[in-house]
């Protein structure tokens, strides 16, 4: 019934504004109610041409309120009216002329004004309502500054029916916000008599707030119905959504209605699951609009058979604990937010805090989970952080004069909750509010470096790009033009590091480099896949033009505020618009630089017919897209942003990551026997796409993953994907200091090769990009439509093991840079495991390492020195393996004061040993003196 009421209440509302609006009544305004308090202009003009007007104000004044110059320096200046008696307004109208300011309207009496609105004259030669809403003898209209410009007005009042109908209405909401009151009373003093609870690291301090026993109570909504039972799991019982072949599954519970939420104000969403077989768990949160989805056991985690993508499937047996687990993410709480379908564009945000939220627990259909056992919760919590600040932590970075790491990302579909001008289509009242969200995600896991995209797909996000040119340059969002500069302001002050991100495309305004496609295809003209919107804008980067329009770019986004922000560089991305050109210009430069003195210069069909010559354009051309990322690190350089400003350089375009070179589609697994036997069934059959499972190590001993980094992607008829986004070339950067092509990375195989990261190191590093995979729209019924609204979900193993690959990685290659490309809100849902690792991997020097071999009493145990000049040795040790490994026996190199450099922990050592306890992929940095 509720959810009924709550579908009905905006026509219902609707409907008695349409009906008190129709029993309004329009006052007769005439000079001598008049009183300009100023004396200056002509204010009698306000009501001069009344009887022109009928019902609501239609048509244009002819006559004009206003002061004059010579009385610029006399604002504010009111005028005001006096009806002779009492009236119960409800809107005043007013012709907006030109020009911009604030007007404010009051009501009360001379000497004792109480404002009731404002208005900016924002509009342009047209009317504007200003709701009123109260009883008064006497109005006021201050204008404010020479722009606010009006001329006539017209006044509405109650009739004594729509008056009283109004009072009605006002008694019931004061009732009801009295209710409501009450209700908030007894929950803050139930919350006051409640003591901390220990949630473990970071929320060691937090108070609960309310509590769902998922058993015991029903859900507000399921689908499909009955789609869920309660199972005794572990000796608890618990709520467990079945498996449908033809649909995804969900069930929602509201949390913290009538409680006292607060926007802005920190929390902990706790979700209490068995760990007693492989289970994919979806936790979709209105309150942020975040969805993570978590997996365990042996589950491939993200969807198997995706619409769109290949996610590269990966199955491992990772242990399970055989208890209760607790998924918890810190958040902070929305202005307003949607209901379980959640946006994307232009929509109103209906709910507040007041509401409470919805938490969703949900499954994709039984294709693409074929492993799990149902998505299973026993209890949902949610705790109030009292003290955000306390759980701030400052990583311990090397000392001064060595290089440090870097930790970030990016996030792709999250930001258009801030995106309209309309504040009921927001999320939250003030957009920079978003990223002060981001900036406590970052100290509380330990982030020192913040990414943003300000291009994507070649759109301008929150840039203003007027000085260069504005909307004939690059086409930008005039609400949001502000929004970055105050974003590096914010982040300078919290100390971060700052690392823009591009999807470049040319600038894409009407006279925009982007929109003269340049480049073009070798073997046809027009576009390179059947992409259509995607082709619509591209560069050449052998163009000179295009190396001064992204210069721009760099002078308006970065240049211009480098002395607001520590900017580290910047991070550029092929998104498919910065593709291999064919162009007639192009190949007459490949011929200029190469001195080829082909009659008639070279063109697309001598590439054809020769194959050579086609292999020397190849290298000339990612001969040029080095020189060109050379040419902008140096134009950062150069510009005094930073002297050892890098430049990141990601060639893939898609959101899941490389796939493999060949045309096999794999399952990388440590059971290919039961998968071989699972994947011939009918139900993993529809389609063309038929997966072969593979083991880890067939992977790493036929270098497949390092050939898949390295190789064109692979195309189809007509079109030319190897074109589009050529692959990386890490070959032809090995002594280019200052730019890093990224090694993709986010499966177990990915990271399982030192091969393929000794390929990208170059003298900046080595910088590694887990790419996630967007799983959109896979929440759908059985007509294929969506059922939570727009989804998407990143994915993450439960536990200690959401850090398998970036430990991993640390022990096969030890990179310096980890880059995140999300798909929607950053939210860790194991954040103990991550900020360990975090804390661990900021406090390492940012210098080449090598292996210690038999420094460990486990061979799972990985030893990494760095060894410096002036400050010591440097060990990293991970634990690789899946189980926790009790005391290992460290052996140092040396002999010195050991402390634990993520803490500045004195450590002790006996004979030059030390004794560790290390669970599943940790990360543990020492610091030899």
């Amino acid at each position: 019934m509720r959810n009924r009421l709550r579908t009905l209440l905006p026509a219902l509302l609707a409907t008695v504004l349409l009906t008190v609006q129709a029993q309004e009544a329009r006052i007769d305004l005439s000079a001598p109610m008049l009183v300009n308090e100023s004396g200056f202009g002509s204010a009698e003009k306000l009501i001069d041409e009344q009887r022109l007007i009928v019902g609501p104000p239609v048509g244009k004044p002819t006559s004009t309120y206003v002061l004059g110059h010579q009385f610029k320096d006399h604002y504010p200046s009111s005028v005001h009216l006096d009806f002779g008696t009492a009236r119960h307004l409800s809107s005043l109208w007013l012709f907006d002329t030109n020009d911009k300011g604030d007007v404010v309207i009051s009501i009360g009496e001379p000497e004792n004004w109480q404002e009731v609105a404002s208005y900016d004259c924002g509009s342009y030669q047209k009317w504007a309502q200003i709701p009123i809403n109260g009883t008064t003898r006497y109005l006021r209209l201050t204008k404010m500054s020479p722009g606010a410009n009006f001329s006539e007005i017209a006044l509405y009042e109650y009739t004594p029916e729509a008056f009283q109908e109004l009072q009605a209405k006002r008694a019931a909401e004061e009732s009801a916000r009295a209710a409501r009151e009450a209700a908030l009373a007894t929950a803050r003093a139930e919350m006051k008599k409640r003591g901390p609870t220990d949630l473990g690291t970071p929320f060691t301090e937090v108070y609960l707030v309310d509590e769902i026993d998922c058993a015991a109570t029903p859900p507000e909504l399921e689908d499909p119905a009955r789609g869920s039972e309660v199972q005794t799991i572990l000796g608890r019982p618990c709520r467990v959504l079945l498996k449908s072949d033809s649909e995804a599954a969900f069930f929602s519970y509201r949390i913290g209605r009538l409680k006292p939420l607060l926007p802005g104000q920190a929390y902990v969403l706790a979700i209490d699951y068995p760990e007693d077989a492989p289970r994919t768990v979806t936790v979709m949160t209105s309150a942020n609009e975040s969805s993570r989805t978590f997996h365990t056991g042996s589950t491939v985690g993200d969807a198997l058979h995706p619409k769109y993508v290949n996610n590269l499937p990966e199955s491992l047996r990772v242990p399970l604990s055989g208890k209760y687990e607790s998924w918890t993410m810190l958040f902070q709480l929305h202005d307003r937010f949607p209901d379980h379908a959640f946006i994307r564009g232009s929509q109103e945000r209906p709910e507040t805090p007041e509401d409470g939220f919805l938490v969703t627990i949900a499954q994709f259909n039984a294709r693409n989970i074929p492993l799990s056992h149902g998505a299973a919760v026993s209890r949902i919590r949610l705790f109030a952080v009292p003290d955000i600040q306390a759980l701030h932590v400052r990583p311990n970075l090397p000392p001064e004069g060595l290089p440090q790491r870097h930790i970030f990302w990016r996030e792709e579909m999250a930001d258009g909750l801030i995106g309209s001008e309309k504040s009921l289509e927001r999320g939250l009242d003030e957009p920079l509010d978003w990223y002060r969200y981001k900036a406590t995600q970052m100290h509380v896991l330990g982030i020192n470096t913040f990414a943003k995209d300000l291009l994507e797909f070649g759109a301008c996000q929150h840039w203003d790009s007027t000085p260069g040119g504005g909307n004939q340059w690059v086409h930008f969002n005039a609400y949001h033009k502000d929004l970055w500069g105050r974003i590096v302001t914010l982040m300078g002050e919290e100390g971060f590091n700052l690392l823009p991100y591009y999807e470049y495309s040319g600038s894409k305004g009407q006279q925009g480099l982007g929109n003269q496609r340049r480049a073009i295809p070798l073997t046809r003209d027009g576009d390179y896949t059947h992409i259509a919107w995607r082709d619509k804008y591209n560069v050449d980067l052998t163009d000179p033009d295009t190396w001064d329009d992204f210069r721009k770019m760099l002078d308006h986004t970065i240049i211009r505020h480098r002395n607001a922000g520590n900017f580290v560089g910047a991070w550029l991305r092929n998104r498919g618009q910065m593709p291999m050109s064919f162009a007639p210009a192009t190949l007459q430069r490949f011929a200029d630089e190469t001195l080829l003195g082909l009659e008639g210069g070279v063109t697309r069909r001598h590439l054809l017919d020769d194959e050579k010559l086609l292999q020397d354009y190849y290298a000339w051309w990612f001969g040029k897209r080095r020189d060109f990322l050379v040419a902008m690190r140096d134009h950062l350089r150069g510009n005094n942003v930073n002297p050892d400003a890098f430049m990141l350089y990601t060639a893939s375009p898609n959101e899941p990551g490389i796939s493999f070179a060949d045309s096999l589609s794999r399952l990388v697994t440590d059971d290919p026997e039961s998968w071989a036997e699972l994947l011939v069934k009918p139900l993993h059959q529809e389609g063309n796409r038929q997966l072969t499972p593979v083991t880890v190590d067939q992977v790493i001993q036929s270098n497949a993953y390092l050939t898949a980094l390295l190789s064109p992607a692979r195309t189809w008829g007509e079109w030319e994907w190897q074109h589009l986004a050529p692959p990386s070339d890490p070959q032809n950067y090995k002594n280019v200091e200052g730019v890093l092509l990224t090694h993709a990375f986010n499966r177990l195989y990915t990271v399982a090769s030192a091969t393929t990261f000794d390929a990208f190191r170059s003298p900046a590093g080595l910088a590694i990009i887990r790419h996630y995979s967007l799983n959109e729209n896979m929440m759908f019924d059985v007509h294929d439509q969506p059922k939570v609204g727009y989804f998407v979900t990143d994915v993450e193993r439960a536990g200690p093991y959401c850090m398998m690959a970036e430990a991993v990685a640390m022990a096969k290659g030890d990179p310096t840079m980890i880059g995140y490309l999300l798909g929607g809100n950053h939210a860790r849902g194991f954040p103990d495991y991550v900020r360990r690792f975090n804390l661990a991997f900021l406090s390492l020097p940012a210098l080449p390492s090598s292996l210690v071999p038999g420094a460990a009493s486990d061979d799972q145990v990985v030893i990494r020195r760095i060894d410096t000049p002036e400050h010591g040795t440097w060990l990293s040790v991970v634990n690789t393996g899946m189980t926790d490994k009790q005391g290992v026996t460290i052996t140092l190199p040396l002999d010195g004061k050991l402390i634990d450099a993520a803490t500045a922990t004195p450590l002790p050592t006996n004979a030059n040993q030390l004794r560790l306890d290390l669970h599943p992929y940790e990360l543990r940095s020492l610091h030899i003196q």
